[in-house]
């Protein structure tokens, strides 16, 4: 009998505890990744400096935290995590500043909200592979 096979390690930062939970439940039940949860940005550099993900689904809600995090973490100042781990964006009808600063931080994928669990089930499933 084969050992089970640990899930990656995926930071969620959603401040919706409704989606947040959503996602965690949906992912966990289709053994895609292990979600790690943070409420806000605040919550999320604790985790980000002292263990590695495989990847970061991060709500860009906030605007200026939100992408002083990404850029942080593409210029590499967070321990345990490389520059170029894998993001998902979650966005709420960006200002054009907004999208045109998360365009160039290179997000794996960007989602407009309202999006369909599936469609991130669909992005975090790629991290598996990254």
């Amino acid at each position: 009998m084969k050992p089970a096979q640990a899930l990656p390690a995926v930071l969620l930062v959603e401040p919706q505890f409704v989606m947040r939970r959503t996602m965690v439940a949906v992912a966990r039940e289709m053994s895609l990744v292990d979600f790690h949860e943070a409420t806000s940005v605040a919550r999320a550099l604790p985790l980000l400096a002292t263990r590695p993900f495989r990847g970061l689904v991060l709500d860009i809600g906030d605007g200026a935290e939100s992408l002083a995090l990404l850029e942080q973490l593409r210029a590499g100042a967070l321990a345990g995590n490389q520059a170029d781990l894998p993001v998902i964006a979650l966005t709420s009808a960006p200002t054009p500043d907004v999208a045109s600063r998360l365009e160039a931080l290179r997000p794996l994928r960007t989602l407009n909200k309202p999006f369909r669990v599936g469609q991130l089930l669909d992005c975090v499933s790629r991290l598996r592979a990254a």
